[in-house]
């Protein structure tokens, strides 16, 4: 005999949601071949202190990679700038673009790993309230949405209507 069990809330029930804005996001398309060379930036930046709010990988169509790097501006920006110059032309292959500002907005939840739909239910209401997703990312109890600035406080309302959200107010870049 199996035992399967659903649970489903009319309004998903989180832990907390939190906002930080003044944010860089960084974005790079290149071969799937050279995925160690961007590994071996990532590594050479943290190493450097850029400390990432989101670092997100995934594949595209055609062998390609897309990685989304996503930080506090802390003075390095011509560094990093360097760096994704350097590693998109050293091969010939590979585009990149700045974002900034942008605002995150990340979810704390119970088990987001064991709610079938979970992703959805946190990403949908925001392009269906014509806001642009300029990233995303989950994990087993958070998931992060990337917006343009003055977005943040938008996606917490249109949140509202699948989730239960306490009302907080926007993490500065100066804050800790």
């Amino acid at each position: 005999m199996e035992t399967i069990a659903v649970y489903w809330e009319p309004q998903i029930r989180i832990y907390g949601v939190s906002t930080v804005t003044g944010l860089s996001l960084y974005t790079v398309v290149f071969p799937a071949e050279r995925m160690a060379h961007w590994g071996t930036v990532i590594a050479s930046l943290g190493q450097a202190g850029v400390t990432f709010q989101l670092v997100n990988l995934q594949p595209l169509a055609a062998g390609e990679m897309q990685l989304s790097l996503l930080f506090t501006p802390d003075g390095r920006e011509r560094e990093i700038r360097r760096q994704f110059e350097a590693g998109t032309a050293e091969s010939g292959h590979g585009t990149w673009r700045q974002t900034s500002p942008v605002e995150l907005v990340y979810l704390h939840g119970p088990h987001f790993q064991d709610r079938y739909g979970i992703a959805e239910a946190a990403i949908a209401p925001v392009p269906a309230a014509s806001i642009p997703l300029l990233a995303s990312g989950c994990s087993g109890t958070s998931i992060h949405l990337v917006v343009p600035e003055h977005c943040a406080g938008k996606v917490v309302d249109c949140l509202g209507g699948t989730f239960v959200i306490e009302k907080r107010p926007a993490a500065g870049q100066n804050d800790g």
